[in-house]
């Protein structure tokens, strides 16, 4: 098991410095005010490197010489002072190349091919459920229409959800679901589950887990039990879009 001291090495060498001068601002920092000899004792680093690796220290602002002591005496700049520029340069390298990669990742990704599932009948219904309880991170409920017990079945789970801290975004056409049950309920639904209310533009309703998995359903209200689902996996890529929408809209002040 690496012992506190190889911890902080290793972090402050991902920070940009090399290993002798990680350990003599550890030793430093542990002594306080210390000249070259007792920070070479005290870190490990040669007598023959050790001005070498405090000159370079000093010009990078991590270290200073405390004036007219003879010998020179070093003191160490606070960590939070010291360390948050090679911080601030490592995040922004890291972000950089993040950029880049996802750019290159674009470019060369290959159409995804995506697995599809037909359910039919209260399979359907069924499906919805399985999909709430294989929710973990977030889901995504956007009704057209549904028969009233699998709506207020959807609700009393899509409850346990955000007992459970997952992002629950939910949302339904009343102009139809009205039919099914009054339009303050309803309401007290969109208002319990922090929803809204949309309109339609075709008859489908659409139910996402973690933005994975999609049931998409045709269900009329002049037959709700002939109904048809289409289980789609593996269109992440498609699904995080379709999450920062959705993210974006509950920003918007439109949507408050």
């Amino acid at each position: 098991m690496m012992s506190g001291q190889e911890e902080l090495v290793r972090a402050l060498r991902k920070l940009g410095l090399s290993e002798y001068e990680a350990r003599a601002y550890i030793a430093l920092v542990e002594l306080g005010e210390a000249d070259a000899s007792e920070i070479s004792r005290r870190s490990g680093v040669p007598r023959t490197r050790i001005y070498d690796v405090l000159g370079r220290l000093e010009s990078a602002g991590i270290i200073q010489k405390i004036l007219g002591s003879r010998p020179v005496v070093y003191s160490a700049i606070p960590p939070d002072r010291a360390l948050e520029p090679l911080r601030r340069r490592l995040f922004d390298e890291v972000s950089e190349a993040i950029d880049r990669l996802k750019l290159m990742y674009a470019s060369t990704k290959t159409i995804p091919r995506f697995n599809m599932i037909l359910f039919r009948g209260d399979r359907v219904y069924e499906a919805i459920m399985d999909l709430v309880e294989r929710s973990r991170r977030d889901f995504l409920a956007r009704i057209f229409y549904l028969p009233s017990h699998v709506l207020m079945e959807l609700v009393e789970r899509l409850r346990s959800l955000k007992q459970r801290n997952i992002q629950v975004y939910f949302y339904i056409d009343t102009r139809v679901l009205r039919r099914e049950l009054p339009l303050d309920q309803l309401e007290g639904m969109l208002k319990e589950l922090g929803g809204n209310t949309f309109t339609a533009l075709i008859p489908l309703s659409f139910i996402c887990a973690d933005f994975e998995r999609l049931l998409v359903i045709y269900a009329s209200p002049e037959n709700p039990s002939e109904c048809y689902g289409f289980l789609v996996h593996g269109f992440e890529e498609v699904g995080k879009i379709i999450r920062d929408q959705l993210v974006g809209e509950r920003a918007s002040p439109e949507s408050s």
